[in-house]
């Protein structure tokens, strides 16, 4: 038993050790050339998109876009909407190619980032979006 409960104190001594070097990892959140801080998604990939954006409007209702990872989903608050899909990120020529299931077609939108705004225009629509 005194054999166990040693072993079992290493293990958890390691377990210890690994997670307290693991949280001191190098800073991960790059700055972008827009000057944005990229964002790290669970697979360690990042971009200046990567979150949850939310538009609200009179207009056109609430829209939520998620994207991170390559995913992308939008959420449709007001028409109940739900459609997910891939994404593909241009930063040299500010663009973002958008494809969401229900969607005939992928859109191709043209992105401007000022802080927490993401603009997005296309041929099709048009998104004013706050990070969240």
């Amino acid at each position: 038993m005194k054999k166990m409960m040693k072993k079992l104190a290493v293990v958890f001594c390691l377990v210890f050790v690994i997670s307290a070097l693991a949280a001191c990892g190098s800073d991960s959140g790059s700055t972008s050339s827009s000057g944005s801080a990229n964002t790290e998604s669970s697979s360690g990939k990042t971009d200046i998109v990567t979150g949850t954006w939310k538009q609200v409007s009179d207009m056109d209702g609430t829209w939520i876009f998620t994207f991170g990872d390559g995913k992308a989903k939008l959420v449709g608050e007001t028409t109940g909407f739900t459609g997910e899909g891939t994404y593909t990120l241009d930063e040299a020529n500010g663009k973002l190619n958008v494809m969401i299931d229900g969607w005939t077609a992928p859109k191709d939108f043209t992105y401007t980032l000022n802080g927490n705004n993401l603009k997005l225009v296309s041929t099709y629509a048009s998104y004013d979006l706050t990070k969240q």
